[in-house]
């Protein structure tokens, strides 16, 4: 199947052009490109691309697509959505992957950026994985949970660990990185307000007002490069 044979497919299967648009300006945002900018890389007019982030009913191209997926470093499923509900990593492995070793710097500019991650500890007589969302702050994870949940009865000496990665399954690449060390809650009201002030909401909403940070101690990463 060409390109734009498996675009028409997708944009078949789902468009959703208001959805289309709120992805455009949420990887938009996460990439820290202006609309100027973002157009300029996709070779499109700004004006047109205003008009797909903003008109519900807007009918993208797929050569238009393929151009904005492009320049926003995604697939073009991933921009129509037509991969949400279903796990990453079902393409066939790079025909020669390399896995290589992230050193601290670089894990800590994945961290950096907050999004979600796992917070992976044991509860009782199990070990369990909790994703929450995330920010960093002097290179510690802070994230907020409730005020009676199972993090709450994690001893201050427990070693926790926390997971954060990205895949890309159209270039079959991705990388991970694990934080260890150990969990407690912000009590003091100075740090109150200061991770306060990292804006972090988590999307499962509910009563999550206890904030907790993961004191780091230790820090590692594995990336997968695909032959090119």
């Amino acid at each position: 199947m060409t390109v734009a044979q498996n675009v028409t497919q997708v944009t078949n299967d789902r468009r959703d052009a208001n959805d289309v648009g709120r992805r455009i300006a949420g990887r938009q945002d996460e990439l820290k490109l202006t609309s100027a900018h973002l157009a300029e890389r996709a070779g499109i007019a700004a004006d047109y691309l205003e008009y797909l982030e903003h008109t519900p009913t807007a009918e993208p191209s797929s050569s238009a697509l393929q151009r904005i997926a492009l320049a926003l470093e995604m697939s073009v499923a991933d921009l129509l959505g037509g991969e949400q509900g279903r796990a990453h990593g079902r393409a066939d492995a790079a025909s020669d992957p390399h896995l290589v070793n992230l050193d601290e710097k670089e894990c800590e500019a994945h961290l950096a950026g907050g999004g979600v991650g796992r917070v992976i500890f044991r509860s009782a007589d199990r070990p369990v994985a909790f994703p929450v969302n995330f920010k960093t702050l002097a290179g510690d994870v802070i994230f907020r949970s409730a005020d009676d949940g199972e993090l709450s009865a994690i001893a201050s000496e427990v070693p926790v660990s926390f997971e954060v990665d990205c895949i890309d399954d159209a270039m079959r690449e991705g990388w991970s990185v694990l934080a260890t060390g150990t969990v407690h809650p912000v009590s003091v009201p100075e740090q109150i307000d200061e991770v306060e002030a990292l804006g972090i909401e988590p999307w499962a909403g509910g009563e999550r007002h206890t904030y907790f940070r993961l004191d780091v101690t230790k820090l590692t990463g594995k990336r997968i490069n695909a032959d090119r």
